[in-house]
């Protein structure tokens, strides 16, 4: 495994874009033209960030920002890619939550925003997304379609990158995902599988993995129609006491899948994918314990062999 500066490095240099932020039902409020600039001004030791937004109205916004080597971690997670990972260590009741990630190939990355609006109830809805196409000047375009669920549909495998909050090495694995619409079967299943850094000699290799399990089930009001629409769709999560989650298409190949409330007691999963031209996809996901606690992030590539239902 690389050091996390040098994972840092793999995002040097001035990325153009904008900020395009969406409203939970998929609307486009607000887009924002955009430069980050990060250079290592001191070599191996201090890294800038300089953010310029361009607001339609009003002067340009300009914020700065300094750290230093070994880097950020573990409030900012990167792997090997470049792709990172940062946000609340913690939700909590009547407090504000959020995470932001960024998954990055060649000179382009996709970078999300997603925050959370606190209730009068205790529990947490999603206040929006933002999303943020930037590309390495002269680089790649975005040519990807607007995504729709219907485009996920099929079998995905792949490999799995895992980071610890408790900073301990880099875990790797396998991944299967499924999301299928057939008259047996409405809904999506993810499975992670990374091998636990630290096993008892007397277990055997199944059970020195770590395994994560998500099963989603589409709500009942969906037709196979409404998949392929551009707004996003409802889904729910039998094993996690019914917990809601929210697939949210986004433009050229972007999308979230979201819990749509946070609720006490139930753990839960933020997962930002993109799916690319070329078939293949890439997936990071924080997750988060039944206390709200964050536990790890992982880094999916993958790509879909068989079709369901498309």
């Amino acid at each position: 495994m690389i050091s996390q500066w040098r994972c840092i490095q793999q995002n040097m240099g001035a990325w153009h874009g904008s900020f395009t932020q969406f409203s939970p039902e998929g609307e486009q409020v607000k887009d924002t033209p955009s430069v980050l600039t990060l250079e290592e001004v001191e070599l191996g030791e201090k890294m800038q960030l300089t953010l310029e937004r361009s607001p339609e109205s009003g002067s340009k916004e300009i914020t700065r920002r300094e750290f230093f080597a070994p880097g950020p971690a573990p409030y900012v997670y990167f792997f090997e890619s470049g792709a990172f990972s940062q946000g609340s260590s913690q939700w909590a009741a009547f407090g504000q939550f959020g995470a932001e990630v960024s998954i990055k190939v060649g000179d382009r990355r996709v970078r999300f925003v997603i925050m959370y609006d606190s209730g009068s109830d205790g529990t947490s809805s999603i206040k929006y997304v933002t999303l943020i196409r930037e590309t390495q000047a002269g680089g790649t375009q975005f040519t990807e379609p607007d995504m729709t669920p219907a485009k996920l549909l099929g079998q995905y495998t792949g490999t799995v990158s895992a980071l610890h909050a408790t900073m301990q090495p880099m875990s790797v694995g396998t991944s299967l995902w499924t999301f299928a619409w057939t008259p047996e079967q409405a809904g999506l299943t993810a499975k992670e599988t990374v091998a636990r850094e630290t096993v008892a000699e007397e277990m055997t290799d199944e059970e020195n993995d770590e395994t994560n399990l998500q099963t989603l089930l589409l709500n009942s009001n969906h037709s196979e129609q409404g998949l392929h629409s551009k707004r996003p769709i409802s889904l729910t999560a039998p094993d996690a006491e019914g917990l809601a989650y929210q697939l949210m298409p986004l433009p050229n190949g972007a999308y979230c899948l979201l819990p749509a409330t946070l609720r006490q007691n139930i753990a839960f999963r933020i997962e930002a994918g993109w799916l690319r031209t070329d078939g293949y996809r890439s997936r990071l996901i924080r997750y988060y314990d039944s206390r709200g606690v964050w536990t790890h992030s992982a880094l999916v590539e993958d790509r879909s062999f068989t079709d369901c239902g498309n």
